[in-house]
């Protein structure tokens, strides 16, 4: 299909004119999401994704995001979903609520379909420090590169071209410097202008 490589105002365009369906994209990124091997995802949304789909109203589909799938930094709160951190302190930690951001997309219409991996807790910038090993440079068949850190896998899922935009945390350079190890753009807001919650 390949449409998960494409912007997302093109993937936008393609969902409102029905070229491409929110299932077809889902079923293609969980796919790929299984079958990568960077040891990008701390955990994969299938079950989640799917009941998301069924809660997608076609009404909503000119909201830019609808439809869409992406992933999300494992030290973001998702309810229902668990949140580690990428550290064994936190695993099998669910939480019960979902943190600002995520309730942003959700009410948009965007589909996750993973939590990736970081360094643990975000203390990092290497994606070497998770507690599942290290995260690696789609661009690097052999595993020898770093994908930087700490949002390592939000960067190898867009790079590996599971999704077509990711979240991740920033306070150094946890964004930016991964995005940069893997030719993709990473922005960290102004701030204030984003909610912290």
């Amino acid at each position: 299909m390949g449409y998960l490589r494409k912007s997302i105002k093109e993937i936008h365009e393609a969902l409102v004119s029905g070229a491409v369906t929110p299932e077809e994209l889902v079923r293609e990124a969980l796919t790929k999401a299984h079958d990568n091997d960077d040891n990008a995802f701390e955990y994969i949304c299938d079950k989640e994704a799917y009941d998301a789909l069924k809660d997608l109203d076609s009404k909503d589909k000119n909201n830019l995001l609808w439809g869409i799938p992406f992933v999300c930094k494992d030290n973001f709160s998702s309810k229902d979903i668990p949140t580690c951190g990428s550290s064994n302190i936190l695993n099998g930690y669910v939480p019960i609520f979902d943190s600002e951001v995520i309730s942003r997309l959700k009410a948009a219409g965007a589909i996750l379909i993973g939590k990736t991996t970081l360094d643990e807790l975000a203390m990092g910038g290497s994606g070497t420090t998770g507690h599942l090993g290290t995260t690696y440079n789609p661009w690097d068949d052999s595993h020898k590169y770093q994908i930087g850190g700490s949002s390592c896998g939000s960067a190898a899922s867009v790079a590996a071209g599971i999704v077509p935009f990711s979240i991740g945390s920033d306070t150094g350079d946890s964004v930016r410097k991964p995005a940069g190890f893997s030719a993709l753009v990473g922005i960290k807001p102004t701030w204030g202008r984003i909610s912290r919650f």
